[in-house]
Order: C-alpha cells, then structure tokens, then sequence
C-alpha cells in the first residue's frame, strides 16, 4: 500500500496521498492510450479527414466560398434585414406575454 502524508494549512486539514495520484496517473495514460491507439477508429476517421482537406485544391476555395456565404447570412443579412421585433414591440420583462399573445390572436 502507498504511504500517506497529512499536511494543515491555516485555514483547512488536506490529506495528499500518493495513492489516489497513481490512480489518476493510471486514468490519463488509459485515455491516451484510448486516443492514440492507431487502430482506433477515431483516430483512422480523423486521419481521413485530415489527410483529405491536405490534398484538397478545387475543394479549398469551395469551402472558403461556403463559409463567405454563411457569413453574409448570419451576420450581414441578420443585422440590417431582420430587426429585433419583439423587443422593439414588448415591454422589458413581459416578452413572453407578448408572444403568448400574438401566437394566440393567430
């Protein structure tokens, strides 16, 4: 068994043991063992992916023209096309009954 060592602060008792460091030592090296295993499926997935966005050319500038257009969506369109209705149109704190409302008279 491993030993223990007691030691006190000013404020509070702590217990240190060895023995439950060993134990976390042991959880950490089986998760890496988990993850970095090269016969994981994990690993050959993110493999894969990474070895095809290296090789990619035509696929590079298609993705940048994505995420430009997912861009302009959320952010430019969202800020001038589509106004914040509801609080422009509710009370502060009663936004919910203004929307119970609405959906009801519908």
């Amino acid at each position: 068994m491993l030993q223990s060592y007691t030691f006190s602060t000013k404020y509070q008792r702590k217990i240190c043991s060895f023995e439950n460091i060993y134990y976390i030592c042991n959880i950490i090296n089986a998760i890496k063992g988990i993850v970095m295993d090269k016969d994981n499926w994990l690993y050959k997935a993110f493999n894969f992916y990474r070895d095809g966005f290296r090789q990619m050319t035509l696929g590079r500038t298609l993705w940048a023209i994505i995420l430009i257009k997912l861009f302009i969506i959320f952010a430019i369109l969202k800020v001038f096309f589509f106004p914040n209705y509801i609080s422009t149109h509710a009370d502060e704190g009663k936004e919910s009954e203004f929307v119970a409302t609405k959906i009801l008279k519908q």
